[in-house]
């Protein structure tokens, strides 16, 4: 039996003059690239807090949250995709582990009727959902790297040499990063030295710490700074360098946000950190879900497609700030306005 887009039936349902969407209960499938790391959790807990909010309106909404246990497993997270969009969803937020491979299933939802908003990370086809909720990569890439070179500069660093440590490979959202990073050292310091620029350190804090030691050892007497994408990668990467008594000796610039990260901000083993504001991602995604269910246009034209949530700078200067407390702490995020959150 086909099945008709919900945001048709609720149409139709007013036009008739029966049930109104907000008599509806709405099932909208949160779906990470993995279900441990402290972003994930941000974003799950913005998905709830809107459902909390549109219950106060009228509108009732339930959120699943489902994903990988592993980061990399994009196999297991296209097959959650295909069964949920087969299990009754209304709705499915996405944020794809790869930009090409998670295209089919998302091709696949849409054509069954099932709107799908992708958050964090794009995809290479965008004709296929509805909305991108998602931090600017690229412009927090420029941001880390503006920061680590006026750092340097201070330190009489005008030559500076850099390793940037990647994240992997298909990652569209730590791949704008380290694009945005790297055009800004270029920009602002065309002296600078790469001593390296094509090691990778997987999605985890293990898995970065076995790329980044052989690294680090090879280039120890010469580094002066390293960019990790994320926060694995920069936790990673800090552990490695206090293993080898090189803990604020090489400058270490981070990007997101978990307790061990900004805890090393605090104590000058990472000169600064991008974060995002998963939280906000996580709340706006659904809402944006939900609008188009209730029949909204969400997009005036294709050019609208992308919302940004932004990207701050944290260093040891406001990492303990109530602002910042407001982009990973779970009481913090909790007190944030409803108008805020929707940017009104």
């Amino acid at each position: 039996m086909n099945r008709l887009p919900l945001s048709l039936v609720a149409a139709a349902a007013l036009a008739l003059g029966g049930c109104s969407p907000s008599d509806s209960q709405y099932t909208i499938v949160v779906i990470p690239k993995g279900m441990t790391h402290e972003h994930w959790q941000s974003v799950r807990r913005g998905a709830e807090r809107c459902a909390e909010d549109l219950a106060l309106e009228g509108v009732s909404v339930r959120i699943v949250f489902d994903g990988p246990l592993r980061e990399r497993d994009a196999m297991e997270q296209i097959r959650i995709v295909d069964r949920r969009a087969a299990t009754g969803a209304s709705g499915i937020v996405l944020a794809p582990q790869h930009s090409r491979t998670m295209t089919a299933c998302v091709k696949r939802a849409a054509e069954s009727g099932l709107p799908v908003v992708v958050i964090d990370s794009d995809l290479a086809d965008r004709d296929h959902y509805v909305k991108y909720v998602a931090t600017d990569n690229y412009h927090g890439g420029e941001l880390a790297g503006e920061h680590l070179i006026a750092t340097l500069k201070k330190l009489g660093k005008e030559k500076p040499k850099l390793i940037l440590f990647r994240y992997a490979v298909g990652s569209e959202a730590t791949e704008q990063r380290e694009k945005g990073f790297e055009d800004a050292v270029n920009r602002i310091c065309p002296d600078a030295v790469w001593l390296s620029t094509d090691k990778y350190a997987g999605a985890t804090r293990d898995s970065a710490m076995r790329e980044a030691g052989p690294m680090v050892l090879q280039f120890k007497d010469q580094v002066d700074a390293i960019f990790a994408p994320n926060e694995s990668s920069a936790t990673g990467t800090i552990d490695v360098l206090r293993s080898q008594g090189l803990n604020r000796k090489v400058l270490v610039m981070g990007f997101d946000a978990s307790q061990q990260l900004l805890q090393n901000i605090r104590d000058g083993d990472a000169i600064g950190s991008i974060l995002q504001d998963p939280y906000r991602m996580g709340y706006l995604s659904t809402w944006m879900c939900v609008r188009h269910l209730r029949g909204e246009n969400v997009n005036a034209n294709r050019t609208e497609m992308s919302l940004s949530t932004g990207e701050y700078l944290v260093t040891s200067g406001n990492v303990d700030t109530e602002f910042v407390r407001g982009l990973h702490d779970p009481a913090a995020q909790s007190k944030r306005s409803t108008a805020s959150l929707r940017g009104r």
